[in-house]
């Protein structure tokens, strides 16, 4: 390609709209990105900003012309990609908050559930906290620069002017374990917690037998409230030591996870 400088901006400006909607469609799932979590306009900022840094590879790829359709296509395959990439990312900051969720119902106290800032959803006070947490682990951790690199891998592994491929046969069950995995990770965070009320209303099941004049209804919140606290004070360092490594191995197979999802290929 011959170098034209009245098409130089414009050649740049090309690049540039092209590499934001994946940029855009992962922000938007992420929690640490939410809207509730950063004003749009210094969201799209920062999104330009990383568009910045793709904008040289797709510098070769942008099409002389290209018909309104086609752009219209390629931009909602790259914000579905985005959003795709962003979901897979999202489990482990998921799991957690929906492990204060479980516990909270488990101690009774799911009826003050409150709107989540964070994620834009009604939460628990325990899932609030841990999502809270959890985010600002991550960015301890440097897990949202290791995020960044998985999305601009993204753009060498898969090219945005690479059509969609046929989804496999497998894509449904991948994004089924991905949802088990969701789940699996979030009763298994909670478990020990559950486990000590679960014990503590055994008793005071047991103990209301025996003393049926005494109020176990109005005990077993508080009770089962102060185990639970207690019991998250002393899991505290195993839960997040556990959830640093669910993050990082995430984030390393995220583009495998992602890519098996599409093209319903088995990944080692």
């Amino acid at each position: 390609m011959g170098f034209d400088l009245s098409q130089w901006p414009f050649q740049h400006l090309a690049a540039l709209a092209y590499s934001l909607p994946r940029i855009v469609g992962v922000f938007l799932v992420l929690p640490l990105m939410g809207k509730e979590t950063m004003p749009t306009f210094l969201r799209m900022a920062l999104a330009c900003s990383l568009a910045i840094f793709v904008m040289p590879l797709l510098l070769d790829q942008v099409p002389v012309s290209r018909s309104t359709p086609e752009q219209i296509l390629v931009v909602m395959k790259e914000t579905l990609l985005g959003f795709l990439l962003g979901f897979i990312l999202s489990v482990p900051l998921w799991a957690v908050e929906a492990m204060g969720d479980i516990a909270d119902v488990q101690r009774g106290a799911a009826i003050s559930q409150t709107l989540n800032p964070m994620t834009g959803h009604d939460t628990s006070p325990l899932g609030e906290l841990f999502n809270m947490a959890v985010i600002t682990f991550v960015l301890v951790i440097g897990g949202f620069t290791a995020m960044i690199g998985v999305l601009f891998e993204s753009y060498r592994l898969w090219p945005v002017f690479v059509w969609w491929p046929p989804l496999g046969h497998d894509a449904a069950l991948v994004a089924l374990r991905i949802l088990d995995h969701y789940m699996l990770l979030s009763v298994l965070l909670a478990s020990p917690v559950i486990l000590v009320m679960f014990l503590a209303e055994t008793g005071l099941a047991l103990l209301s037998r025996f003393v049926p004049q005494l109020q176990v209804f109005f005990l077993a919140m508080p009770i089962k409230s102060a185990l639970a606290m207690l019991m998250f004070a002393l899991y505290a360092v195993v839960l997040f030591d556990h959830a640093e490594g669910v993050i990082r191995e995430t984030t390393a197979g995220s583009l495998s996870t992602l890519n098996e999802m599409l093209r319903g290929m088995r990944t080692p």
